[in-house]
């Protein structure tokens, strides 16, 4: 086994793999079921784009609140759902708007993620 010098190669995943056997769990799977299933509804409820979503009605909205209010333990949590369901519902034009309103905040991992998004459509 190799030295551990800083905490990221403590945390790397082929350490959890020498020491118990298996890779450490992600706990993004929570938030990406929580994802799917706000997508899911809104798709089966005619709600296709992002402008749908903004302009949708209460019980869609209590529907899609009920939804994360499940699967987020915490504000992070909640920011990223709320993330992933914007990338998925926005046009290109409404992604390259996001991705200025992320660079004001300083998240740049976001902003590659929406790049990436843009150049695979």
């Amino acid at each position: 086994m190799g030295n551990i010098y800083n905490y990221d190669d403590f945390l790397n995943e082929e350490f959890f793999k020498k020491i118990f056997g298996k890779p450490k769990k992600k706990e993004s799977s929570k938030i990406e079921d929580c994802v799917n299933n706000i997508l899911s509804f809104l798709y089966d409820n005619g709600i296709n784009t992002w402008d749908d979503f903004i302009s949708s009605g209460k019980f869609d909205r209590d529907v899609i609140n009920r939804l994360i209010d499940h699967a987020a333990k915490n504000k992070e949590e909640l920011k990223e759902i709320r993330f992933k369901v914007r990338l998925e519902l926005s046009n290109t034009k409404q992604l390259r708007e996001y991705i200025k309103e992320l660079e004001e905040n300083e998240e740049y991992e976001k902003c590659a993620q929406v790049v990436k998004k843009i150049s695979n459509r």
